[in-house]
């Protein structure tokens, strides 16, 4: 299984500097990241090389941090792509909880990283449709 990070802070200054820091000094490399906030707090998602080191040192930084199982899908990076891949999952009821993409370097290919109530569902969804899912160990080399 894969898994990124989702870490709960307040929304004041140096907060999201404070993450990277203490993940920086752990010499994790951040693939990915995501920042929702809702009036005085807020949720990092941060999708890094190795998540189990980087949890560690941001439960020793005294962050609220948990591990959060995802898929990640490649698909072409064009318009309709990603609404393509959310009709195939909906249609299949797969509940999607979190969700956010980045470009791959030559931008040909758009990384999807979603956390899903059901994840055998959404796998199976999702073979044959040329949606590749990226296996787990690949996942943290993206």
């Amino acid at each position: 299984m894969a898994f990124h990070l989702s870490v709960f802070v307040e929304n004041q200054p140096g907060k999201l500097e404070r993450i990277t820091r203490t993940l920086a000094e752990a010499g994790l490399n951040v693939r990915a990241f995501s920042m929702a906030s809702a009036g005085e707090f807020g949720v990092v998602r941060v999708l890094v090389n190795d998540p189990e080191r980087g949890f560690t040192a941001l439960k020793a930084a005294k962050f609220t941090v948990s591990r959060r199982r995802i898929l990640v899908a490649l698909i072409d990076d064009r318009p309709g792509a990603l609404h393509e891949l959310l009709v195939t999952l909906s249609t299949s009821r797969v509940n999607v909880e979190d969700c956010y993409g980045f470009v791959l370097e030559g931008g040909r290919t758009a990384a999807i990283v979603f956390e899903v109530e059901k994840f055998p569902e959404a796998e199976a969804a999702l073979a044959g449709t040329g949606v590749r899912l990226v296996p787990d160990a690949e996942i943290y080399r993206l």
